[in-house]
């Protein structure tokens, strides 16, 4: 009888992710992740409960990638920009997993990613520190400005964008100064 074949978890992980990264999470099935390892669906349930569990560390690493993104974007001289050209770069560099978290069933939606996710609040500060606005304006701003950066980061993924990477800086930065500038008219009246 052959030897069983043992396949350590993070192996797996690994290769529903890239099953992921190349034709998004519907391709992650237990039996296209075995075609991929070479082995039958037994390795693959001996280390995971069910496929669900699975799916959620495929997230897991998902969403650890885009933190990665996002901690780099901070510390570009304007952190607030800079974020939000990660967020768009992410997404145009990993369309599949950007479609992951932020336009599939998994998705928690704008609102839900503004409550959960924990560069929210460092992406604020930022905004609060260089442009020296109250805390209730930064996450107006902060929530406005984001529904115009996923509306490019979208166009992005679905790689329907047409802007040069300068192009989408400059429209990043006329946004932000005229939602800026309502803001403070707003403040003023």
């Amino acid at each position: 009888m052959p030897p069983k074949v043992k396949f350590k978890r993070e192996q797996i992980i690994s290769a529903a992710t890239e099953l992921v990264r190349a034709a998004g999470m519907p391709a992650l099935t237990a039996r296209a992740l075995s075609y991929k390892l070479n082995c039958s669906v037994a390795p693959i349930f001996s280390e995971f409960e069910n496929m669900e569990e699975l799916k959620g560390e495929v997230i897991r690493f998902a969403k650890s990638l885009y933190d990665g993104y996002i901690a780099e974007g901070l510390k570009q001289p304007l952190p607030f920009k800079g974020a939000g050209l990660k967020y768009i770069e992410f997404a145009r560099n990993e369309p599949n997993l950007f479609k992951l978290l932020f336009m599939s069933e998994f998705a928690v939606g704008l609102d839900g990613y503004m409550l959960l996710d924990e560069n929210n609040g460092k992406i604020v500060g930022a905004l609060r520190t260089s442009w020296g606005l109250d805390e209730d304006t930064a996450k107006s701003l902060h929530k406005d400005i984001m529904i115009y950066t996923h509306g490019i980061a979208v166009l992005c993924a679905t790689d329907s964008c047409c802007f040069t990477d300068e192009e989408i800086s400059e429209r990043l930065t006329f946004a932000f100064k005229a939602m800026l500038k309502s803001f403070k008219e707003k403040d003023n009246d």
